[in-house]
């Protein structure tokens, strides 16, 4: 190979990488958050202990489907996606919608495709092997964000996070966006986790919508991040960086609780022999969190959610099992996640599957969790924090 020819591979692939990696530095630094998500108390009109359920799609068959998200839009109605296909992985695999208006009676509506490996390529510009986990929440009016993962090249390891947005309550969806998160080929970064919003102040933050979207990388390492993006209200910019919370091999996918505009909690999926649940703390707005500490809660290697509940209480949904994902159960902890007491299995079946949950809370004070069942269907649970409190003096009585 000619010296001529090796310069011109060479500036090449310095611009190949020179532009993510000027994206990634010229992304403004937002520091000084914190937390808007606080826990309320539940409004009077919930006070009954309250619990329903239903899925969201018709059996799968076949197929299989799998990480479900969900968020409240305009007039109590509610948003789901997750993905679906032949298997996970599989080319076919797509990421699905749904909504439920408000009411008793009121039925999810069909599931329909917003993006698959196809409309991806032509949106990102860029050849699309398989589209994955997906993370859906609302903005302003009837705005709707869409983070979800593709995969170019490899498994999981090879992933990016790219955005969709929509501003008619996910009628239509702009074309995706790709989020430049490392100078480097731009790969390996996940999500899963519940965004938070957070508050910013001066330098024309009024005009945009911050949140802290738990993420976490799996290539050569496996650390939990958080993702900092800013949507702006006047067109569709946005800006966003990373910020690591901790290091080493073994904790992935942080589902974060916050307790007040700085301090919070998070809870990591373990991927080591010790499978048990980790947790750190911050009291700086996710600035910087306290080293992992392990807790006397199992971790079959599977995602986990958690929840703060009034009183400073946290609410968490998990496999109840070192090895196996066949139950899945609630807990509370009165003490910042030190300790905790189980208050309800919702599924326990041998050799089945029931795993990923995700939650959110309400307006009106309700809880919704949504979470994979036998890899064919998307549950959707709803309660009131009194039936939480129920359950927890229930459990006390035992």
């Amino acid at each position: 190979m000619g010296k001529r020819l090796i310069i011109i591979l060479s500036l090449l692939t310095l611009s190949a990488y020179g532009w993510p990696a000027w994206t990634r530095v010229s992304t403004a630094p937002m520091t000084n958050a914190s937390f808007s998500s606080l826990p309320r108390s539940e409004p009077s009109e919930n006070h009954t202990p309250f619990m329903d359920q239903d899925f969201i799609n018709q059996n799968s068959g076949t197929g299989m489907v799998h990480v479900g998200s969900i968020c409240e839009m305009p007039n109590n109605q509610l948003g789901a996606v997750w993905y679906g296909g032949t298997r996970e992985g599989a080319k076919d695999v797509a990421i699905f919608f749904s909504k439920k208006p408000s009411g008793s009676n009121a039925t999810w509506s069909t599931p329909r495709i917003i993006v698959d490996r196809t409309s991806a390529t032509r949106e990102l510009n860029r050849y699309i092997r398989k589209v994955g986990n997906p993370i859906l929440f609302s903005g302003p009016g009837k705005q709707l964000r869409l983070i979800y993962v593709t995969i170019t090249l490899g498994g999981w390891s090879g992933s990016s996070l790219n955005v969709k947005t929509s501003q008619d309550s996910g009628h239509t969806w702009t074309d995706s966006r790709r989020l430049t998160l490392s100078p480097f080929f731009n790969i390996s970064e996940l999500v899963k986790g519940r965004p938070l919003p957070i508050n910013m102040k001066g330098g024309g933050n009024e005009n945009r919508d911050h949140f802290a979207v738990p993420i976490y990388h799996e290539c050569l390492g496996y650390f939990p991040e958080i993702l900092w993006i800013a949507f702006s209200r006047k067109n569709q910019s946005i800006i966003y960086e990373k910020s690591r919370m901790a290091g080493g091999n073994a904790f992935i996918q942080p589902s974060i609780a916050p307790e007040n505009a700085h301090s919070a909690t998070t809870f990591y999926r373990c991927i080591s022999p010790v499978r048990h649940i980790a947790m750190a703390r911050t009291d700086d707005g996710g600035q910087s969190w306290s080293l992992p500490k392990f807790l006397d809660l199992p971790n079959p290697d599977s995602a986990l959610d958690a929840l703060p509940l009034s009183g400073g209480r946290i609410l968490l949904a998990f496999n109840d099992s070192p090895n196996h994902r066949e139950i899945l159960q609630l807990a509370v902890s009165s003490d910042r996640g030190l300790n905790w007491i189980r208050i309800h299995t919702l599924e326990n079946s041998p050799d089945q599957e029931f795993s990923y949950p995700y939650m959110i809370r309400g307006q009106n004070g309700l809880i919704h969790l949504v979470y994979t069942w036998e890899r064919k269907r998307i549950k959707h649970v709803v309660f009131s924090e009194a039936w939480v409190d129920q359950k927890l003096e229930q459990a006390f009585e035992k």
